[in-house]
């Protein structure tokens, strides 16, 4: 891309960010202190323009992310700050902070940070969503790419006499329509991703519409401009060498660059580990390269990278790779720098052409709303729900920096005047800044969560099946649950349907995705012993494979056929929105109980914590659909159990301290089922308040009706057993609580409490929440599960059903399980 001017220069053209000649040797200063100004002198001038870009940008963001708004339009707001419209407009403002001699260093250095950006944005990029986009994604894309453009070209060919004279001779128009008309794949996964929707139902919709319509938007630009450079030849000859040279790049990167890629990523990278640095240099330089290449052969800088990044393969390591050494310093510090710029080339002033910059917002306004109403209406043909489908066009209507690097483009060419620019500018900064914090506050991705139906142990049916939920981040995680699982003992009679779902945290991916588990396929002739190693060599099994084969091996060594079914699946979210995938699978596989794993993990000799783990259980604890139950473990390391099920569970002596409510009443309900199986010896203790008995009252009026049905019940089922014991304590305060169960908890292996004292304190539990560590496992269980108390008993912590919706909020609770089960599980069942 040129950035000087013409010989012959339209004095209503946007003028490039420097135009201007000055001494290379006046680079470094001798200070001050010597005679020197120093920002008279390249470096000092540098430094100083993007500390004022990035403090101002960071600041600015800072306050508008209150309101819903992304980085995006915090830049573009300093950029036209820093412009000629408000402080650039003082002329002694602009020679002695922003003069044309440094703004030729700065966009330079923002024309590489877009260049890495677009690589890693192709990285990153997952096609598999292309090849299986389900029909509603298809339809709400295309539709929402068709309907804006046909309408807004529609308008300009029947009013085209109208136009004035620069938009009626030129493509501009035309080019315009087809690019707002489309939505930006990159930039609508980064504004998801502020916005916390990335792994919501709406969000996953909406990546997968912007994903078909932006990968043909790519191939449609670069037809048109192959087609365009082949008109302007020459000869046949030039023609044919341009049409040659693509072909040879698009050869190279395909044939050349992939299979090295998978080289390095399968033979020269270990497992787990990032790109070394030389590869990562490479590829880095080579993405340089292939912007160019492209360049050279009149394809525009911006095709080469991202062509690149969709061949490559992304995840780990190399997306990851470049997300942690790339995406933090060229994203955050000199990719706002070109946005900033884009802005400051706005100019108010200049917006005398009133009819020229008023048609050209009736092109954008007409693609604004074409694509707003067209997807909603496409959503709407699928029912979804009025409120869902507006949010979905405003979704696919986010703009960002590749609109922008279209318009600054033009503006280079000189194909816009300053009054165009200016009014395309401020309508992607309007749209952005209206559609954003309009999605935040219209729609709140965990109202489906809200069913009408209890989802509970206690309240399920005697002997039916258990539908369990179990999420494990790592295969540390394995050994617990199979403890829990065998305690329970699954038979025919008491069958167990267990959903075990691999959290893994978002990187290296644009997109998050979950969907079922797909075991890796075996090369025939795999069995014997050197292709099987062979193959292990060349495809080693994932932790997430890893975990799957402990369950499914589990689940074979059952005695009776079908006691325990798996369903095994993956999710690669981030952590602040990864409870989203954890409550939308419980919703759709009607899980009565979500298992969880406790943020933190002793090894026997050391204990580390995961505050990310921490948030997520909170999070499921707050918005599940179910019950929820958290696993502590304490017991000793058992050594392979990530790899195979035990024969003989180590949980045999298990306890429920039961002390009333809700979620009480569920640990013993999901106790006794555990007891039913006869794995386990079960012990009950109720705890009541002595003062209540010396004063005379009748404990069993006072109690909750309930809780006295649920114990009742529970003493009448299990009268006789001898594995079963039920026993009270009578305590005068949570000190007294807190006594009885250090003084009996070291003869179990288990104890099972519920969560409960969220709200009031008992006084069972006076006084014992003061030092509370972990508000997610209640009063109880967080001192159980302290390192002071000791032991190396196992706790699980359960939390009732809490959220179920009004009878009077009519919402069918069908349509919803059908959304989550078409749009966030992707692959065979």
């Amino acid at each position: 891309m040129s950035l000087a001017l013409p010989t012959t220069v339209n004095q209503s053209a946007v003028k490039p960010i420097s135009n201007a000649c000055y001494d290379n040797n006046q680079v470094n200063s001798q200070g001050i202190f010597l005679g020197d100004q120093p920002l008279k002198f390249a470096l000092p001038l540098f430094l100083l323009e993007i500390s004022i870009i990035f403090l101002a940008t960071s600041a600015a963001h800072f306050i508008l992310r209150r309101v819903g708004q992304c980085r995006f339009t915090s830049q573009m707001l300093i950029g036209i700050f820093l412009g000629p419209s408000v402080l650039g407009h003082s002329v002694k403002f602009r020679r002695a902070i922003f003069p044309e001699r440094g703004n030729y260093i700065l966009e330079t250095v923002s024309l590489v940070s877009l260049i890495l950006f677009l690589f890693s944005t192709g990285i990153k990029t997952d096609l598999s969503l292309v090849r299986k986009p389900g029909r509603r994604a298809v339809a709400i894309g295309v539709a929402g790419s068709v309907l804006p453009l046909a309408l807004s070209l529609a308008i300009f060919y029947s009013l085209r006499s109208t136009f004035p004279d620069d938009l009626r001779r030129s493509n501009l128009i035309f080019d315009l329509s087809v690019r707002l008309s489309l939505s930006s794949f990159p930039v609508i996964a980064d504004a998801l991703g502020e916005l916390r929707l990335l792994n919501s139902e709406l969000g996953r919709i909406a990546m997968s519409a912007a994903l078909i319509t932006d990968i043909c938007s790519w191939f449609m630009w670069t037809a048109f401009i192959a087609v365009g450079l082949v008109a302007k030849a020459n000869s046949p000859t030039t023609a044919a060498e341009i049409v040659v040279s693509f072909l040879a790049f698009t050869l190279f990167v395909v044939a050349v660059c992939k299979p090295a890629a998978a080289w390095i990523v399968k033979k020269q990278t270990p497992a787990g580990e990032l790109l070394g640095e030389g590869y990562f240099v490479g590829f880095v330089m080579l993405a340089l390269l292939s912007a160019l290449v492209t360049e050279l052969i009149g394809f525009k800088y911006m095709l080469g990278p991202f062509m690149l990044g969709l061949v490559l393969p992304g995840g780990m390591p190399l997306g990851v790779t470049m997300t942690e050494r790339m995406d933090s310093f060229f994203t955050a510090i000199f990719l706002p720098i070109y946005i900033v710029l884009a802005g400051y080339r706005a100019d108010f002033a200049e917006l005398n052409d009133v009819k020229g910059w008023s048609m050209v917002e009736l092109v954008v306004a007409l693609c604004f709303v074409g694509k707003l109403v067209g997807s909603a209406a496409v959503a709407l043909y699928y029912e979804m729900p009025v409120q869902d489908a507006f949010c979905v066009g405003l979704m696919l209507n986010f703009k960002g920096v590749v609109e922008i690097a279209f318009i600054s483009n033009w503006g280079n060419a000189q194909r816009v005047t300053v009054d165009h620019y200016t009014i395309l500018i401020i309508s992607m900064l309007v749209i952005t800044a209206v559609s954003t914090p309009l999605v935040k506050l219209v729609y709140n991705p965990t109202a489906r969560f809200l069913v009408h139906k209890r989802r509970t142990i206690e309240h399920a049916k005697p002997h039916s099946e258990l539908r369990l939920l179990a999420c494990l981040h790592n295969e540390d995680h394995v050994a617990p649950v199979l403890d829990l699982l065998e305690a329970s003992a699954p038979s025919r009679d008491l069958p167990v349907s267990l959903a075990v779902l691999h959290l893994t945290e978002l990187s290296g991916r644009s997109a998050s995705y979950l969907r079922p588990h797909k075991q890796p396929r075996r090369r025939p002739g795999s069995s014997n012993s050197h292709n099987h190693s062979h193959q292990q060599h060349h495809q080693a099994p994932s932790a997430s494979d890893r975990i799957v084969n402990a369950f499914r091996y589990f689940e074979q060594q059952q005695a009776a056929p079908g006691a325990v079914a798996v369903h095994p699946f993956v999710c690669a979210a981030p952590f602040a929105t990864m409870h989203h995938d954890v409550c939308a699978l419980a919703l759709n596989r009607k899980a009565r109980l979500v298992l969880l794993p406790f943020h933190k993990h002793s090894d026997g000799a050391r204990e580390t914590a995961r505050n990310a783990f921490q948030a997520v259980n909170r999070a499921v604890l707050r918005f599940a659909p179910c019950s929820v139950a958290v696993l502590v473990d304490r017991a000793l390391p058992a050594g392979g159990a990530a790899t195979c099920a035990r024969t003989n569970s180590l949980l045999q002596r298990a306890a429920v301290y039961f002390l009333g409510g809700p979620d009480d009443r569920e640990a013993l309900a999901l106790a006794a089922r555990m007891a039913a199986g006869g794995a386990v010896s079960l012990t009950v203790v109720r705890f009541r308040l002595r003062l209540r008995c010396a004063a005379g009252e009748d404990a069993d009026a006072d109690a909750d009706a309930e809780d006295e049905a649920a114990v009742e019940g529970f003493r009448e089922r299990h009268a006789g057993s001898e594995r079963v014991v039920y026993t009270e304590r009578m305590v005068e305060d949570g000190e007294g609580t807190a006594g009885v169960m250090r003084g009996m908890s070291e003869k179990f292996d288990l104890v099972v409490v519920g969560r409960g004292g969220r709200e009031d304190e008992s006084g069972l539990t006076s006084g014992l929440s003061e030092w509370s560590e972990c508000p997610e496992l209640g009063v109880v269980g967080d001192m159980l599960a302290s390192t002071d108390f000791g032991g190396k008993l196992s706790i699980l912590v359960v939390q009732q059903q809490e959220r179920l919706r009004s009878e009077h909020h009519h919402h069918t609770n069908g349509p919803q399980e059908e959304e989550v089960k078409n749009v966030l599980i992707h692959g065979p069942r």
